[in-house]
């Protein structure tokens, strides 16, 4: 049998996706080309945000214009579970099943009472834990699911739960079956900091890095989703201490106004906020940081939006994602809020992202010239070009470098002389070792 599964969101989904594959794999699925050929099409669920769950109403109302009188089972999992189901379940009575979120268990037995040929006596064939969905070096491991900072902006606590660390022992299993996959290691949570503060009692994730750094087969380890408000200053011996662990931050700060800051529920305003990046760049000179930035929060004012310019122009972040406000509200049901000035909010982004593109290019092209530890990620066909990231770009987020010649080596793990820039895109040469 045959299956089509797309994942919507982020790479904490992706890893929820991947377990799902895994139990279609162990028992014997395999993956279609075709909507035609499928006997299962499974839609894992972003909801963070209303313009994810205008994502899954546009992606359900497609695949059912493809299967159409199709007798292809239709599930749907993830975050919708916890927020608009009733809206969804009224306009999309074709899905054959909701599954809950992160439900293995009940996915499972779906597929045996529902989905697999009565009476064939098919059993479990293997005992895949993941199964890779990305074939580019990066392998995502999620060291813990849900969070407890409540933001205002945020449903995460709402949708996902509160916090729920893995333990340690788990994660290094975990990793070490994944590091065939890939040579980096991609820590993610909702709050990375906060791992083990449940299971432990205290922030544990150095000893968390301490046990993954020994695992053979991983070049790179890199931290994502680290808040400002909990990130500890003595951490940062850490990065000198372990090699694999890559000096990248990303501290996502969402704004810089006090008042604002405030407003959001969180604590860190624009004099903290600069200090913790100064102290980090004192104690590690190369570090590279990335942020987020949220605009036109309720009450926002130009003297606010003033500050992160100002905050910009003092602390050096090379990566910058902006976002708008967008009105969120919980519940079964859902419609989108048409009473929200939609257009502003775009003005507002599209207006610092200007900046920050040209601000960004001028950095990049500072770097040509040198040379940086990188990968081989892929090959794209259409310009014939082999592609790679250096250490300070993350997987799917910070770009790419463009190379222009296959190395003689076919170790993935290369060094990379950048010859021209234009924002995220960089070009350069592989430097042959000796």
């Amino acid at each position: 049998m045959k299956y089509i599964i797309l994942s919507l969101g982020c790479a904490k989904n992706l890893v929820d996706s991947e377990r799902f594959v895994a139990i279609l794999k162990n028992y014997g699925f395999q993956e279609a080309d075709e909507w035609k050929d499928a006997d299962l099409i499974l839609v894992n669920t972003c909801a963070f945000l209303h313009a994810a769950l205008t994502e899954l109403d546009d992606t359900l109302t497609g695949i059912l214009q493809e299967i159409k009188d199709s007798p292809v089972k239709l599930m749907v999992t993830g975050c919708v579970m916890n927020r608009g189901l009733a809206t969804f379940q009224k306009k999309f009575p074709r899905v054959n099943s909701w599954i809950p979120l992160k439900d293995f268990a009940a996915f499972e037995s779906y597929l045996k009472s529902s989905v697999l040929p009565k009476g064939a006596g098919i059993t479990r064939k293997r005992r895949l834990h993941r199964a890779p969905l990305e074939t580019q070096q990066q392998v995502y491991l999620r060291i813990a699911d849900g969070c407890e900072n409540y933001c205002t902006y945020c449903l995460i606590p709402s949708i996902r739960g509160k916090l729920v660390s893995v333990p340690i022992e788990e994660l290094v299993k975990e990793a070490k079956s994944l590091s065939r996959r890939g040579k980096e290691l991609v820590l993610i949570a909702q709050d990375s900091c906060m791992y083990g503060t449940d299971i432990y009692g205290r922030k544990a994730l150095p000893e968390l890095i301490e046990a993954l750094h020994k695992i053979k087969g991983f070049e790179w380890i890199r931290l994502m989703y680290l808040h400002p408000d909990h990130f500890e200053l003595s951490w940062l011996p850490l990065w000198k201490k372990y090699p694999k662990l890559l000096p990248y931050f990303e501290i996502p700060i969402q704004h810089v106004s006090d008042r604002i800051i405030q407003a959001m529920n969180r604590k860190k305003g624009y004099a903290e906020l600069k200090a913790l990046f100064e102290a980090i760049r004192a104690e590690i000179p190369q570090a590279v940081f990335r942020t987020t930035l949220m605009l036109g929060y309720p009450g926002e004012t130009k003297a606010d939006r003033d500050l992160i310019d100002k905050f910009l122009s003092e602390v050096k972040i090379m990566h910058v994602g902006v976002f708008g406000y967008s009105p969120e509200q919980a519940g079964d049901e859902w419609h989108f809020p048409q009473d929200w000035d939609w257009e502003q909010t775009r003005e507002l982004e599209s207006e610092l992202e200007h900046k920050l593109e040209a601000q960004k290019t001028a950095r990049m092209e500072r770097l040509v010239g040198s040379t940086h530890k990188g990968m081989i990620v892929d090959y794209d066909h259409e310009i014939e070009t082999l592609l790679g990231r250096l250490w300070f770009q993350a997987p799917e987020i910070d770009g790419v470098v463009y190379l222009d010649e296959i190395p003689a080596s076919e170790d993935p793990m290369v060094e990379i002389k950048i010859t021209d820039a234009l924002g995220d895109e960089l070009w350069g040469t592989v430097i042959e070792q000796d």
